[in-house]
């Protein structure tokens, strides 16, 4: 159970972000959303305040929920009958071991033997101990008669540029290899892509748009926006010109959550984040400020969210049956990278990745539907 903690930013009345001013979405989310344990909305959230000139982070004590486990029952006292008659099971089954070893070996020998076996947890296939979402994206691939999800043409294809341009801003992010395939239904962790002819007319903010589904369960769902930055940056916001995320662009979350703003990293290093996917954590502020300034940590590497996308309970899931989204698993590339002045807008670049039908929707998109 992670601690959660809230905090304020004061901000000049003139910083709030253009994003505030965006029409509410037709997506309803409770007034209060809740959200499991692994990550709830105050999870390490960042509240915007109206108020004075000069801005400060002022951290407010926070409730620590803990879901203690129920004592164990006392053990019930057995009959001595039953006593009995256990002692008198264990003593037979002794002798017929001793019985069935043949070799001379004692009770005592076969326990110990017994003890040096491994256990069924040492059995467990190799693949199955990372994490799952890599072994369904094996079985993919496999289904595919393809030895990798995504190969080297592929990805030069579609990520080539833009992967050119992560390797001066983030080597080490580059070095994570891009891939993404459609799955069935949204999970927390994925990526929402927007449907190519939904959006074009209302609530533009939404088209072509890369949500990283942040939360998703049956008390509703939430995201943020990946690929709509703003034209502010958090030293503009926060009034902290020399703070260690002053340079550090914002990006319009989503249109619910009026005053919050969040931030991802790809970093086990931060001490109390939230981790939504393998390699990609949500929150611990306090402790990505003191490794940037220490310059373990390269502020680049944090994406900051001004609000997000919420749905109410079934919501989402009803919207993606409909065809409004895309549900997208991913690598931690496409969720943690800079998404400014891209050569190939990321709304693309996944759906060419998916390949198959998610590719041509792309190609049809942007006019190059392949002539048959």
């Amino acid at each position: 159970m992670h601690s959660t903690v809230v905090r304020s930013i004061s901000v000049r009345p003139a910083a709030r972000v253009a994003a505030a001013r965006a029409p509410k979405t037709s997506a309803r989310a409770p007034t209060r959303p809740e959200f499991s344990s692994g990550a709830r909305d105050k999870n390490d959230v960042l509240k915007l305040r109206q108020g004075t000139h000069r801005a400060r982070f002022v951290a407010l004590s926070a409730e620590k929920r803990s879901d203690g486990a129920g004592e164990a029952d006392a053990d019930k006292p057995k009959k001595a009958s039953d006593d009995a008659a256990e002692e008198k099971d264990e003593q037979i089954k002794a002798e017929e071991t001793v019985d069935e070893a043949g070799d001379g070996k004692k009770a005592d020998d076969v326990a110990e033997d017994a003890e040096k076996a491994p256990a069924l947890d040492d059995d467990v296939a190799p693949a199955l101990e990372s994490d799952w979402r890599d072994f369904r994206a094996m079985l993919i691939s496999q289904e595919k008669g393809k030895e990798e999800l995504v190969d080297d043409d592929e990805i030069a294809a579609a990520s080539g540029p833009n992967l050119e341009l992560l390797k001066q801003q983030n080597p080490k992010l580059a070095a994570d290899k891009p891939w993404a395939h459609k799955i069935g239904a949204p999970e927390k962790g994925c990526l929402l892509l927007a449907a190519a002819d939904e959006f074009a007319l209302g609530q533009q903010y939404f088209h072509q748009a890369v949500i990283l589904l942040l939360e998703h369960s049956e008390k509703g769902s939430m995201g943020v926006i990946l690929n709509r930055p703003t034209q502010y940056n958090m030293g503009y916001v926060s009034g902290q010109a020399d703070g260690p995320f002053a340079e550090n662009a914002l990006y319009f979350g989503g249109d619910v959550g009026d005053g919050t703003v969040s931030f991802l990293h790809g970093s086990d290093k931060v001490q109390g984040g939230a981790e939504v996917l393998p390699g990609v954590y949500l929150g611990g502020y306090d402790s990505a400020c003191e490794l940037v300034s220490k310059d373990e940590l390269d502020a680049n590497e944090f994406k900051f969210f001004a609000r997000y996308c919420g749905w109410s309970p079934g919501q989402l899931r009803s919207e993606c049956e409909r065809g409004v989204w895309y549900p997208v698993a991913c690598s931690k590339q496409l969720a943690l990278k800079q998404v400014i002045q891209l050569p190939k807008p990321l709304w693309r670049e996944v759906l060419e990745l998916c390949g198959d039908e998610l590719g041509e929707a792309a190609k049809r998109a942007y006019g190059e539907e392949e002539e048959e």
